[in-house]
């Protein structure tokens, strides 16, 4: 008889409140699933009190404490490779689903999170726990990223290739529409570094134009254009600004990415600007 595999690495289900379960657990165990991983759910308190995990029947872990440090060590404590939160604008500040709170507590995550809109992809059957099976949910999530004249995290790009080999999802560049020949240029070569990268992978993409913006990010800009990110079936792939590259702007109306955060009504898949990422084993 075939043994199962063990498990080394996770995928870990961020829950700060059961209301948030709904969203967060489908989206889990889809991800879980779909990579091959195995799944956590965290909860992290002040007192420590997390009996109600018990009741959605999955492996979890409730720790207390303060979450940042629990974020801080996912990768080399549970073998994360990708947590999962809800996000809620009109949650207070305690709780990491609020946008600035989230940021702040996974700004030095090592491993990509994903942010779902508290509320959306709920559960079908709703929080019935006899009913939770993955086999109810059926996510087939276009993928989205930006590429614009400026060099690219490579990382971006490998969580855009598992999203279509292991997910079966279409994957969508979207470009700046550059009137500067010389921005038009290095975007040129971008395009053709793009192209060979995932030609090497036999990653299919489309590419399509976005305006281009002195005043919005590419990422904010394909977030705003509704045909392409269709609310309950796209995901974009963003990565965070490094803390050091942050202007005068950005100290008065927060990073890009809590703009980004805020405005957005589709799950974004963040990565931090950083040397030592964690990726997932192929």
């Amino acid at each position: 008889m075939e043994q199962k595999k063990k498990k080394d690495q996770f995928v870990i289900a961020c829950l700060d409140r059961e209301a948030d379960a709904a969203t967060v657990l489908p989206m889990a165990r889809h991800f879980a699933e779909r990579l091959g991983k195995g799944l956590i759910v965290l909860n992290v308190s002040t007192d420590g009190q997390s009996d109600w995990l018990r009741q959605y029947r999955l492996p979890y872990v409730g720790l207390k404490g303060d979450w940042k440090t629990a974020i801080d060590g996912l990768p080399t404590a549970f073998g994360g490779v990708l947590a999962i939160t809800a996000v809620d604008t009109t949650a207070p500040r305690s709780s990491i689903t609020h946008p600035a709170t989230l940021l702040r507590t996974f700004r030095d995550c090592k491993i990509a999170y994903l942010t779902v809109e508290s509320g959306k992809w709920k559960m079908e059957s709703g929080h019935a726990p006899a009913n939770f099976q993955l086999s109810t949910f059926n996510f087939q999530l276009s993928t989205l990223l930006t590429l614009d004249h400026r060099r690219e995290s490579k990382e971006k790009l490998i969580w855009a290739s598992y999203m279509v080999r292991f997910l079966g999802s279409k994957l969508t560049v979207a470009v700046p529409d550059y009137k500067d020949e010389g921005l038009r240029e290095k975007l040129r070569n971008n395009l053709l570094s793009l192209k060979k990268f995932y030609t090497s992978l036999g990653i299919a993409y489309t590419t399509v134009k976005i305006p281009s913006s002195n005043f919005k990010s590419p990422d904010s800009t394909l977030i705003a254009d509704a045909t392409l990110a269709a609310p309950q079936s796209s995901l974009l792939i963003a990565m965070t600004t490094d803390p050091r590259e942050r202007d005068l702007a950005d100290l008065l109306a927060g990073p890009p990415e809590l703009r980004l955060l805020k405005a957005s009504p589709i799950p974004i898949l963040f990565l931090n600007q950083r040397d030592d990422l964690y990726v997932l084993c192929d």
